[in-house]
């Protein structure tokens, strides 16, 4: 069954506001009133729905909202947990490259990368 709720409602837009991963803790203490079970409940679901992206930033899972933007490959930067949408172009070429060795990527693919911020900073 699926329906949206206040809680659900409140941990999208966190995520899509936000211009970095976040943890489910993270976002559960920034949530008044939504538990954390209830976040990695959420966090699940909307998975598997294709709204959000798991990545890890150092030991922890964060989370970034990608919506409806299947049509190209997302990254997260490893330092500072940056969401980076990578164009069409370089999304093709990636997929073909790694058709080419008989591989392909997953739906929710999310490639851990440094942003230009943190490679002008040295992180």
């Amino acid at each position: 069954m699926e329906y949206d709720t206040r809680q659900k409602k409140a941990v999208l837009d966190l995520l899509r506001s936000s211009h970095e991963g976040l943890g489910a803790r993270e976002l559960a203490s920034r949530l008044d009133g939504v538990g954390l079970s209830t976040v990695y409940r959420i966090l699940s679901q909307a998975r598997h729905e294709g709204l959000v992206a798991p990545a890890m930033r150092g030991r922890e899972r964060i989370w970034s909202y990608v919506g409806s933007c299947s049509h190209h490959l997302h990254g997260v930067c490893a330092s500072c947990g940056e969401l980076v949408h990578l164009d069409e172009e370089l999304s093709g070429k990636m997929a073909c490259l790694l058709a080419s060795k008989g591989l392909a990527l997953s739906e929710d693919a999310m490639i851990s990368l440094i942003c230009p911020k943190c490679a002008k900073r040295g992180k």
